[in-house]
């Protein structure tokens, strides 16, 4: 698994109640036939109860047509990968991450080509 740098919503960021990724540019708009894979590890455990949001909009803002593609619950008290899913269907120009609900850890976050296959 590779992370490209263009491809990250997180990068060893550390979680407050409520933060947002950084924003990806989805070139084009749309949906790929494939898509990528969502990918969240956790380098120290996540504290609270901690949910993950994937978000996608018209501009850069977030501000235009903003819609909620898919909400995931992430364990508390663990750490390493803690989630692998499919980008989901209905992508505009841009999508960033959600994070809500956690008072403490660092995780990083991106889109992958291959899943990754360690624990």
């Amino acid at each position: 698994m590779i992370f490209d740098q263009q491809n990250m919503f997180f990068d060893d960021t550390t979680l407050a109640s409520s933060t947002d990724s950084n924003v990806i540019a989805n070139v084009g708009g749309g949906d790929a036939h494939d898509p990528l894979f969502l990918v969240v590890h956790a380098s120290t455990a996540i504290a609270g109860t901690c949910t993950i949001a994937v978000e996608t909009a018209d501009n850069e803002a977030m501000s235009t047509n903003k819609v909620t593609l898919a909400t995931y619950s992430l364990p508390a008290s663990k750490k390493g990968l803690l989630l692998v899913a499919k980008l989901p269907y209905g992508m505009k120009k841009f999508v960033r991450l959600h994070e809500a609900g956690a008072s403490a850890g660092m995780v990083t976050a991106g889109l992958t080509a291959t899943a990754p296959n360690w624990p």
